[in-house]
């Protein structure tokens, strides 16, 4: 996941508890002030028919109900009032309630006979109220229980309205807060997007002089800005300094390989070393001596490429160099069949030389890899804008776990270190390959031999359409 993303994600679910503390706070006070003030209007209300029924029982019996009607009447419409008498019968109800009747406890009566006013949530015809009791007493005499109910319905379509609020405000502010900690996440990451983006560039290209722009301000991000930069320079010293060391290594050994190499051929076509051991030794030492040279070569050669060296580039007649370089890999068969195929006509643009190198490689390596008796195959096929050069063996094949090296310098499959070779020759195939905007590509199973795959863009349109075996066999005999 990015990081981007799971900064993003963390600041969300950071926000989300936040958001979700608040309004669970604030959704429990809200229903503990509603739920109080409902209480709250309840005793009032109690309290109003309380001080009438004790003004009506002080007067005569006879003026009670002229002067002051029953109290039960100045209640209001949402209030529910029952007054019972000291045995808990109901002798008076509001017309709020209907023909129903608040529910009556024991326990509750008993508790308000003795002083306590009660208050507590009942069912009344399925609907919940909240009701209080308390005693009705006069100076001197016990007149019996007065009870106040209201429903809940209110406070609960109150807190239903502060929920959905509370939801929906919270569901935006989190997606706004996303939004937002995503751009700000972008906006700080940026440095490092830059830096990840120097890196990866500097891996393709193999360039160690790229550098990041210093930052004005004074942060990790600028810390890490620098750091990378030094880094860089480190690095662009030790690998300038390696490339001088091998190339002046390799330039300065070329002259005294060269050297040693004629004296050894000298001695050995005078015919003074007649000891058949003595003779074995000496073709072993020209052997590795020869070694040697290709490998100061390749070392050399890819110096200068790591040296920022471009090869020359002009019109190649890549048909004409397919035919050339078959004719001139026949002497190094040696018992292993080389097959021209197919051939079209293509141009591209390039240095003639270091294709010629390119293909000599590909090519020489299927003949040591193939045993005696085995073919190689180069053909050369147009299509469209490509020019597509192939060589197909039927040596020992490549081990699919060790394809993914073998274009690494120096590496050579366990199964080939028996066989010779210096481990540079397809690292500088595929640098003049990446010289030429061209793509080099292996297709390999163990002991089904290898193909080689080289596309090359086309300079200049070609013929249409590829010329018959038959008419290559004799251009090519004719050549």
């Amino acid at each position: 996941m990015p990081l981007r993303l799971r900064l993003a994600l963390l600041n969300a679910v950071v926000l989300a508890g936040a958001i979700l503390g608040v309004a669970a706070l604030t959704y429990a006070l809200e229903a503990r002030s509603l739920i109080q003030d409902l209480d709250d209007s309840l005793q009032v209300q109690a309290h109003n028919l309380t001080t009438l029924y004790q003004a009506r029982a002080a007067l005569p019996p006879r003026t009670r109900d002229r002067v002051i009607p029953q109290p039960s009447t100045f209640s209001g419409p949402t209030f529910l009032v029952q007054v019972l008498d000291p045995d808990g019968a109901v002798v008076e109800r509001s017309a709020s309630l209907g023909s129903s009747t608040l529910p009556i406890n024991e326990t509750t009566l008993k508790s308000a006979g003795d002083g306590v006013d009660v208050l507590e949530t009942v069912l009344l015809d399925r609907q919940r109220i909240r009701l209080y009791t308390a005693a009705l007493v006069t100076d001197e005499d016990f007149l019996g229980y007065v009870q106040v109910g209201r429903p809940i319905q209110a406070v609960g379509d109150a807190l239903a309205t502060l929920r959905t609020t509370l939801i929906v405000a919270g569901a935006l502010l989190l997606i706004a807060s996303l939004v937002v900690a995503w751009f700000l996440a972008g906006y700080s990451l940026r440095p490092i997007g830059r830096i990840t983006q120097a890196a990866h560039a500097v891996a393709l290209s193999g360039r160690l002089d790229s550098r990041l722009t210093p930052v004005a301000r004074h942060d990790e991000l600028a810390r890490l800005t620098e750091t990378f930069n030094a880094m860089m320079d480190r690095l662009e010293d030790a690998f300038a300094a390696q490339r001088r060391f091998v190339a002046d290594a390799s330039h300065e050994l070329r002259t005294p390989l060269t050297t040693i190499r004629g004296n050894l051929e000298l001695l050995r076509r005078s015919g003074e070393v007649r000891d058949p051991e003595m003779a074995e030794a000496l073709d072993d030492v020209i052997e590795e001596t020869e070694r040697t040279v290709r490998l100061v070569h390749g070392l050399l050669a890819l110096a200068r490429a790591d040296a920022g060296q471009r090869l020359e580039s002009g019109p190649v007649r890549l048909d004409e160099l397919v035919r050339a370089v078959y004719r001139e890999i026949q002497p190094l068969a040696d018992g292993v069949a080389v097959r021209l195929d197919r051939v079209d006509p293509a141009e591209v643009r390039g240095d003639s030389d270091a294709l010629r190198q390119l293909l000599l490689i590909l090519l020489d390596n299927g003949l040591k890899y193939t045993p005696q008796g085995g073919s190689v195959t180069l053909s050369l096929a147009r299509e469209r804008d490509e020019a597509i050069v192939t060589v197909t063996d039927t040596g020992l094949g490549i081990p699919i776990e060790v394809q993914p090296h073998i274009f690494e310098r120096f590496y050579r499959a366990p199964a080939s270190r028996s066989l010779g070779g210096t481990g540079l020759g397809l690292a500088i195939a595929q640098w003049i390959a990446g010289e030429h905007q061209a793509q080099i590509t292996v297709q390999s199973q163990t002991g089904e031999g290898s193909t080689f795959s080289i596309r090359l863009p086309c300079s200049a349109p070609g013929d249409s359409g590829a010329p018959q075996i038959g008419a290559k066999s004799e251009l090519v005999a004719a050549s």
